[in-house]
């Protein structure tokens, strides 16, 4: 089922950069897959949004995996912030590199502090759909401006940074630092992100959403265990691909997709192992980076 139409005249046009515009893709993929008989999520802010949107979303209608794929990696960002806020429920999340994510309408437990970080041009339309209040903020900065971790320190702990397909589009050297002031700077966070292997890396190209967009992916790493290595700072938590991901939900996937999941582990058990979400804790202990 694709998003319904409204009147092109009523409709906000996008004007936003390279990989900002990238936001389409999850938008689209939350919305359409709320309108599925059964879906893997529901997200009536994102139809909301896709049909005040200017922009040919019907071009994606055939990306099914892609969808599947976003609804999944929504499913457990969403679970592991939601385990945070069980432990924490007057806890700060920052979600870095917002767009036009609605997980505060889908997460909000009433007591949550939430700060929604984008380029100023992401956050000039997000601002179309979304309000601040007391309890959210939006910040139009870059993560690598230490602006946003003033708000957060602010804000106060504990903290969740969760910086969802994001890493990819910056260079190690870039990540490494990143990892080290929020250690430094919020003391104790927790770090959810998603990452590509080196091999992803490579078939970026063959990726069924490539040919709409000119973002291109610069970072990759085998297996985010390693960072561990970057300073003892640094402790994995979790560590997911998207078939483990699938299974965790089990009863949340309708037959059709599990028959899905299976032909995917079967034929592209290589391609399911070239994308993994993690969960990091940055404990703040004072430790040297690795160049």
């Amino acid at each position: 089922m694709s998003v319904a139409a409204s009147d092109p005249s009523e409709k906000i046009r996008p004007e936003l950069g390279t990989v900002q515009e990238t936001m389409l893709i999850p938008l689209w993929a939350r919305a359409t897959e709320s309108q599925q008989r059964s879906p893997i999520l529901c997200d009536p802010k994102a139809v909301e949004i896709c049909e005040a949107i200017d922009f040919d979303f019907a071009q994606f209608r055939r990306a099914t995996m892609s969808r599947v794929g976003i609804a999944l990696r929504t499913l457990q960002f969403d679970a592991w912030i939601k385990s945070f806020l069980a432990d924490h429920p007057a806890g700060t999340v920052v979600e870095v590199g917002a767009g036009l994510s609605s997980r505060f309408e889908r997460l909000d437990n009433g007591s949550v502090r939430w700060i929604d970080l984008d380029l100023p041009d992401s956050i000039a339309l997000r601002r179309n759909f979304f309000d601040e209040s007391p309890r959210r903020t939006m910040l139009a900065s870059s993560v690598l401006d230490e602006q946003w971790l003033d708000v957060a320190a602010e804000a106060g702990g504990p903290w969740f940074v969760n910086i969802e397909a994001v890493l990819m589009y910056l260079d190690e050297p870039q990540i490494r630092d990143l990892f080290g002031t929020i250690a430094s700077r919020l003391p104790g966070a927790m770090v959810a992100f998603d990452t590509l292997t080196s091999r992803g890396l490579r078939q970026q190209g063959r990726h069924e959403m490539k040919r709409f967009f000119e973002a291109t992916f610069t970072w990759s790493i085998e297996d985010t265990r390693a960072i561990e290595r970057w300073g003892d700072q640094f402790r994995c938590v979790d560590r997911v691909n998207l078939k483990h991901v699938a299974v965790r939900n089990l009863d949340r996937i309708p037959l059709r997709l599990k028959v899905i999941s299976l032909a995917m582990s079967a034929f592209r058990r290589r391609a399911v192992n070239d994308y993994w979400l993690s969960l990091f804790c940055l404990n703040g202990q004072d430790s040297a980076i690795d160049g």
